[in-house]
């Protein structure tokens, strides 16, 4: 099995009102891809506690079966989609892939 975790942060500077829904916003559309892209055994997103400016705003964590699937899901039409869709929104600012 493979674990993928993104960590996303909105870069913009918006007042607090307005990151807070573009967050959920980016946390919505991402809660969709599951129902439209095979081959993800697990799939949560939640929000960060913000220990400081750096933190993140949100972190998905994931789970494949084998890296074929994981490159599937990434190479997805609908996640490929998402991705540009949310480019200036909550852009990845770091993620990562383990064994487990």
């Amino acid at each position: 099995m493979i674990r993928h975790i993104v960590f996303l942060k909105n870069q913009g500077l918006l007042n607090q009102d307005d990151h807070a829904e573009v967050v959920r916003e980016v946390k919505s559309q991402l809660e969709l891809l599951p129902a439209i892209i095979p081959g993800i055994d697990f799939f949560e997103v939640h929000h960060v506690l913000p220990i400081d400016a750096l933190s993140p705003d949100l972190v998905i964590v994931s789970e494949f079966a084998d890296m074929d699937a994981l490159k599937a899901y990434l190479f997805h039409p609908a996640h490929l989609a998402f991705v540009e869709w949310n480019k200036n929104k909550c852009p990845k600012l770091a993620a990562a892939d383990s064994l487990f």
